[in-house]
């Protein structure tokens, strides 16, 4: 009986199940985490990055664990290629099956994806704090008030002449 269920677990319709479950887990994860958090911030890209890497990790794993030439022979070897993916820096390995594939492409894309979002956050951080600048050549909202009052002044005084 486990011989039979091993090689059913090795076609590759299975295979396809497998990564649908895996999306699936992932999908309900994100679900839960957006309910958790109020506001979807930095905190919940950060742990939802993670829940990503763990479990994608995990689907490597089952793909290309019993793959002639696959480094991915354990959790870890699977965990740290995971992580080299999402940070975009890349491995020498390359996913030998076509669902380790898709799951490769759909892992460097979330990657991508958060890098732009760390990207963007880093640099709302820094025009925050030239807005709150007055010497800044960013129009602060305090100079933008400014600037609307002198304007109102400014009808006011042109509406007044005869």
């Amino acid at each position: 009986m486990t011989r039979i269920i091993r090689v059913l677990g090795t076609a590759p319709g299975v295979q396809g199940v497998q990564l649908l479950r895996v999306l699936i887990r992932i999908n309900r994860g994100m679900k839960t985490l957006s309910k958790s958090f109020s506001r979807r911030g930095f905190g919940y890209v950060v742990t939802l990055t993670l829940l990503v890497v763990f479990t994608g990790a995990a689907g490597m794993y089952v793909f290309e664990r019993n793959i002639p030439g696959s480094t991915l022979t354990n959790y870890g070897n699977a965990l740290w290629w995971t992580a080299m993916v999402m940070t975009t820096m890349g491995s020498d390995y390359f996913p030998k099956t076509s669902f380790g594939r898709v799951l490769c492409f759909l892992l460097a894309v979330y990657g991508f994806a958060v890098f732009g979002y760390v990207t963007a956050t880093i640099a709302t951080f820094f025009v925050g704090q030239d807005a709150n600048d007055d010497d800044a050549e960013i129009a602060s909202e305090k100079s933008i008030k400014a600037l609307q009052a002198e304007i109102v002044a400014l009808r006011k005084e042109i509406q007044a002449r005869p």
